[in-house]
C-alpha cells in the first residue's frame, strides 16, 4: 500500500516512471519523432518511420490472421510477441495506456510454446501463441494490481488468477502487460490519478472511453491484436469500442466466468458485470467470445452457467430489425443520427425489415434505479479507497455521484429497485415478443457522441439499458461515414430537455473538433442469444460496410 505521508502525486510520477523504465530504450521514441507527433496516433505510428516493415506487416494482421499463422507454422509466437510488444511500446509512449508492462517475460514464455510446438506439432489451445494486456482489473499471477487506485499503487503480487485472464492464458495466450482504466472503474473515460489520462487512438483532444479505455487505445493502435477480456457494468467495453472505431461484444453477463475479478463491492450482483472483447473485426469477435463462453478450462465455473456454444448458421433470410433512434433523454450528436439513417437505407434496400422500436418504459425512472443499484451503499467503499490514498474523484464520477443522488439504501429501498429490475426486464421481453413478425435485433446508438472530450460527464444511458436488461451487444463501426460540417451541422434551433446531460451534450458539438472520429453504432440481442446476436451482426456488418 502507498504511505499516507507520501502525496498522491508523488506516488502516481514513482508508478508512471516504473511503467516507462520497463520499456527498453531500442524502443523508446526519439525526441526527432516527438517533435513531429500531432496527437494523431491512429496515423502517426505506421507513418513515423519508426517500426520497419516487417513488424508493420505482422501488427497489420487481425487476431483470426495472426493465429493462422501461427498455428500454421508460418510465423513463430515469438515473433509476433516482439513485433506487438514493440508497437504496444509506441502506444503507450503516445496514449499511456498500460499500467506493467513484461516483454522479456511474454518473449520466454512465447518461445517455450514455440518449442512445444516444434516438438508435437500441436497447440496448446485456440489462442495458442496470441500477444495481449489484461485490464487492470484483473488477478493475473505475479502481477500487481491497482484498478487506477492511488492507496493500491504498492499492492502485493496476485498469487491467484481471475477466471477471464485463467481462460486466455489456459487457451494459449501470451500475457505482456496490463491496461489501464479509471479511478473507481465508473467512467465512460480512462483517467485516474495515479496513471494519468489515457488519450484517444485517433485525437489526443478526446478520451479513450472506459472503463476499459487502455484496451481500447491498445488494440486500436494494433499494440495487441485484439483485447479478448475487456470488461463491462455500464458501457465499459462499448465506450472504448465505440470511441475507438473497434468491433466490441458485451456477451450475455451470465454467461461470463467471474470468478476471482475484483470488485470494490462484491456483495452487490444486481447488476452483473461482464467481459468479452475489442477487436478489428466480426471474425475475432466470435472467435474471442467463443473461447470466453466456453470457458473449457474451467468446467465446474461457480459465477456462470456450465460453458456452451452453438454455432449459428450465416443469416440468409431478411431480418427484422428494431431501431431506437433516440431513448428521449439525450439527442445523439448529427453525425449519430446520420450513421443511424444511412444505416437503415441500406438495410432496407437489402430487403431487410426495419422499424422503430418503442422502449416500453420511462429511461430516466431507468437510470435512476440503474445508479442505485450500482451503488447501494451509497458507494461507501469506493470512498473509503480515495480517502486512504489522500485522493480526489476524477469529475466523471463525482457528476454522476450528485446528479442521480448517490445514498446508501434501506432494505426495503434495495428491495424496491430490484424488483423494479425484474419489471423493467419483464416489459422489454414482453415488448420484443409483441412485433408481429419476430424481432431479430435492436439498432440503437452506444453513446450521444462518436467521442468523449475530456472530463465529460456523458449520459450513460445508451448502453446501461442494457446492463440492467443483461441483454448481449455488439459495437460496430460505420466504415465509410467520415464527420464533416456539410453532413453533420450542429442544430441551432434544437431545444435541450430538462434534465443534467442533454444541454451539455448539445453545446459541446462542434462538427469541426470531431472530424477525426469513427462513429459506430450498436447491435442488441436476446439474453444467452449471443451467437445469434453475432450471426445478425455479420449479415448488418455485410451490408453496411461490405464485410
Amino acid at each position: 500500500m502507498g504511505s499516507r505521508a507520501e502525496d498522491y502525486h508523488d506516488i502516481a510520477a514513482r508508478a508512471q516512471q516504473g511503467v516507462f523504465d520497463s520499456i527498453p530504450r531500442k524502443w523508446r521514441l526519439p525526441a526527432e519523432l516527438k517533435q513531429h507527433y500531432d496527437g494523431h496516433a491512429a496515423s502517426f505510428i505506421p507513418t513515423c518511420g519508426f517500426l520497419d516493415e516487417r513488424t508493420l506487416a505482422i501488427t497489420n494482421l487481425s487476431a483470426t490472421e495472426l493465429l493462422g499463422q501461427i498455428h500454421t507454422g508460418q510465423l513463430s509466437a515469438a515473433a509476433a510477441t516482439e513485433a506487438f510488444c514493440e508497437r504496444a511500446s509506441l502506444a503507450h509512449q503516445l496514449c499511456n495506456c498500460l499500467t506493467d508492462f513484461f516483454p522479456e517475460e511474454a518473449l520466454e514464455y512465447a518461445k517455450s510454446l514455440d518449442d512445444e510446438f516444434a516438438r508435437t506439432r500441436l497447440i496448446v489451445g485456440p489462442l495458442h501463441g496470441l500477444p495481449m494486456a489484461v485490464k487492470d482489473i484483473m488477478h493475473v499471477k505475479g502481477k500487481k494490481t491497482t484498478m487506477g487506485w492511488v492507496s493500491w499503487a504498492d499492492n502485493p503480487l496476485s498469487t491467484i488468477e481471475s477466471s477471464p485472464a485463467k481462460v486466455m492464458r489456459d487457451a494459449g495466450a501470451v500475457f505482456f502487460g496490463r491496461t489501464t482504466m479509471p479511478q473507481t472503474g465508473m467512467a465512460l473515460e480512462t483517467i485516474s490519478n495515479l496513471w494519468g489520462r489515457t488519450l484517444n487512438a485517433h485525437n489526443a483532444a478526446f478520451g479513450s472511453g472506459g472503463s476499459s479505455g487502455g484496451d481500447g487505445v491498445l488494440c486500436a493502435l494494433k499494440g495487441e491484436p485484439a483485447a479478448p477480456i475487456t470488461t463491462d457494468i455500464g458501457g465499459s467495453i462499448r465506450a472504448p469500442a465505440a470511441f475507438n472505431g473497434l468491433y466490441g461484444m458485451r456477451p450475455t453477463a451470465e454467461r461470463v466466468p467471474r470468478h476471482n475479478m475484483i470488485a470494490v463491492a462484491p456483495g452487490n450482483i444486481s447488476i452483473k458485470v461482464s467481459a468479452g472483447p475489442n477487436c478489428h473485426n466480426m471474425a475475432d469477435l466470435k472467435t474471442l467470445t467463443r473461447v470466453l463462453l466456453e470457458h473449457k478450462s474451467l468446467p465446474y465455473e461457480p459465477t456462470t452457467v456450465p460453458g456452451s456454444w452453438s454455432d449459428e448458421p450465416a443469416v440468409s433470410r431478411p431480418l427484422q430489425i428494431g431501431v431506437i433512434f433516440t431513448d428521449g433523454i439525450v439527442e445523439p450528436h448529427p453525425p449519430v443520427k446520420r450513421a443511424l439513417r444511412e444505416t437503415v437505407s441500406k438495410l432496407k434496400a437489402a430487403g431487410h425489415q426495419v422499424f422503430d422500436f418503442p422502449v416500453p418504459f420511462d429511461l430516466w425512472q431507468a437510470a435512476l434505479t440503474t445508479w442505485a443499484l450500482y451503488f447501494q451503499t451509497g458507494a461507501a467503499e469506493h470512498k473509503a479507497i480515495l480517502a486512504e490514498g489522500n485522493e480526489p474523484m476524477i469529475p466523471q464520477f463525482e457528476h454522476n455521484l450528485r446528479v442521480f443522488g448517490t445514498r446508501e439504501l434501506t432494505v426495503p429501498e434495495l428491495l424496491r429497485h430490484n424488483s423494479q429490475q425484474a419489471a423493467y426486464k419483464a416489459a422489454f421481453q414482453e415488448a420484443w415478443d409483441q412485433q408481429a413478425e419476430g424481432m431479430d435485433c435492436i439498432i440503437c446508438p452506444c453513446a450521444p457522441m462518436a467521442s468523449v472530450p475530456h472530463d465529460f460527464p456523458v449520459w450513460w444511458g445508451y448502453t446501461t439499458l442494457f446492463n440492467v436488461l443483461d441483454y448481449p451487444s455488439v459495437i460496430m463501426p460505420v466504415k465509410d461515414l467520415k464527420i464533416n460540417p456539410e453532413d453533420d451541422p450542429k442544430d441551432m434551433s434544437y431545444q435541450p430537455k430538462d434534465n443534467a446531460f442533454d444541454k451539455k451534450n448539445w453545446e459541446i458539438y462542434d462538427p469541426e473538433l470531431w472530424q477525426t472520429q469513427p462513429v459506430t453504432l450498436q447491435i442488441v440481442g436476446r439474453p444467452c442469444r449471443d451467437e445469434a446476436l453475432i450471426a445478425v451482426s455479420e449479415a448488418i456488418d455485410l451490408v453496411v460496410n461490405g464485410l
